[in-house]
């Protein structure tokens, strides 16, 4: 069995110029090498774009001489590789170190590489139709993909998202999860769930999620950047699902890993769930802290999609302190969704931007403007995303309510239980069925309050004990 020291001996065959050290096993004995002076989060783009444009694995790319969580950290911009390793991975890679250090591709494939960096830009863009077209044009032709063909269909996947064809994005995503050898691809098991989590179906995204987290445990990537986003992803399962005790306890476990290596922007993403928990438990105090640790985190990288949603989050969380803050809301709000409709943002995420200003109209006690925005915000996801459509009912039937419409306020709140039953998330329906009480015996319709509070306490499985003792 090859032990340490022999790959690092034919590590050191591969290139001339370096040579074996006690400390690390390699030491420049040049500064020319074109590894002294990469930006290593361009270099970690190209290594990771053309490792899965091969459709490799990083423990395919690390082979027996290093692991695969140093790949993942390369791929992350935050290790600079010895050049004998970056040869190494090169080679297996198929390309050049010429290309990993400065994109000058060695193939005779640019006219379809072009085609695909410019639809990458599009989608980033905010232009997700247009990338999607040209994106499709490209699989049509199909004979000239070459090593970008899984590329091609991961950026056509996001852009099916985008756009919110959520079903479509599901199809193309379960072929990307795994690799030829048979390896989940961290990055399609993240959107996967993901698209399962905004299409309602709790179960799967959930599943999705787990077994590539599981996957993640046993081939040492705990704690890079994936594995904190592929947490953060089971993690907004679990609150969508109302279990806000186990999504609790797998943020604390996300925050402590991602704090000891993974990027900002990783790490962000942990205090951002996390604030998002701590909002479903009303502490709008300890959300607000923990939003605004993520949004300093982010700020320090480039998402400006995830970036913007953050942005919507400390909007919503501006109208849930004590003395609601609407002028912050306002701000925060308006900024996040010029940014999404600038940028990539999906018609999901510009959906909740637009039900968070709705949300102000009715908090301002501009009912008419509130039912308005929040119907023109369901029209567009109704079909895609339950979640959301179901609170803009909830957003509709509290300004209903307001307008002392009781039968159109029980409507909006009945529909939005639908909503939410069928996507197994029963908690919050509960709960809609017990604010739904609050409002009818506030009102003084007791016998409608009375039926709210007997379909809370069944939603939730409660039984009437007067029939438990009877059939005891």
């Amino acid at each position: 069995m090859m032990t340490m020291a022999d790959s690092q001996d034919q590590l050191l065959k591969i290139t001339a110029g370096w040579a074996a050290m006690p400390d690390n096993g390699f030491v420049a004995i040049s500064s020319d090498s074109p590894l002294a002076a990469v930006d290593l989060t361009e270099f970690g783009a190209r290594l990771r774009d053309t490792r899965r444009a091969r459709g490799m694995t990083q423990e395919a790319v690390a082979g027996q001489e290093i692991s695969a969580a140093y790949i993942s950290r390369i791929e992350a911009g935050q290790r600079r590789p010895e050049h004998a390793i970056a040869m190494l991975i090169a080679q297996r890679l198929g390309t050049t170190l010429e290309y990993l250090t400065t994109g000058i591709e060695p193939r005779q494939a640019e006219e379809t590489r072009l085609a695909v960096r410019y639809a990458e830009l599009a989608l980033k863009s905010g232009e997700a139709a247009e990338a999607e077209a040209e994106l499709r044009k490209l699989l049509d032709a199909g004979d000239n993909l070459g090593v970008h063909g899984r590329e091609i269909s991961w950026f056509h996947a996001l852009s099916l998202e985008a756009l919110g064809r959520l079903d479509e994005a599901v199809d193309l995503l379960e072929s990307l999860t795994t690799y030829p050898d048979g390896s989940p691809d961290l990055q399609a098991a993240i959107a996967l769930s993901r698209c399962y989590r905004e299409a309602g179906d709790l179960t799967h995204a959930i599943d999705v999620a787990e077994r590539a987290g599981e996957h993640a445990r046993q081939t040492g990537l705990r704690g890079t950047d994936d594995d904190i986003r592929l947490a953060v992803t089971l993690i907004a399962a679990f609150l969508e699902r109302g279990d806000l005790a186990h999504a609790g306890h797998l943020c604390r476990e996300a925050i402590a890993r991602a704090e000891q290596n993974a990027s900002p922007a990783a790490r962000a993403a942990a205090y951002w769930n996390a604030s998002i928990l701590a909002s479903k438990r009303a502490r709008p105090t300890e959300a607000a802290n923990l939003a605004d640790r993520a949004l300093a985190l982010m700020a320090e990288g480039e998402d400006d999609r995830n970036l913007a949603r953050l942005r919507s989050l400390l909007g919503l969380l501006s109208m849930r302190q004590d003395e609601p803050d609407l002028e912050a809301a306002q701000r925060h709000l308006d900024r996040a969704l010029a940014d999404l409709r600038d940028r990539d943002g999906s018609h999901v995420d510009i959906a909740r931007c637009e039900l968070g200003l709705a949300q102000v109209l009715l908090l301002a006690g501009d009912n008419h403007a509130a039912i308005e925005r929040a119907s023109a915000t369901l029209e567009t996801v109704a079909r895609i995303a339950p979640f959301v459509a179901a609170n803009a009912e909830v957003l509709i039937g509290r300004a209903r309510f307001a307008q002392q419409d009781l039968a159109a306020a029980r409507h909006h709140f009945g529909r939005a239980v639908a909503l939410l039953t069928g996507s197994q998330s029963d908690r919050d329906a509960g709960q809609l069925w017990y604010e739904l009480g609050e409002l009818l015996e506030a009102a003084g319709d007791d016998t409608g309050a009375r039926d709210a509070y007997r379909s809370a306490a069944a939603t939730a499985g409660m039984r009437s004990s007067a029939r438990i003792a009877v059939r005891v």
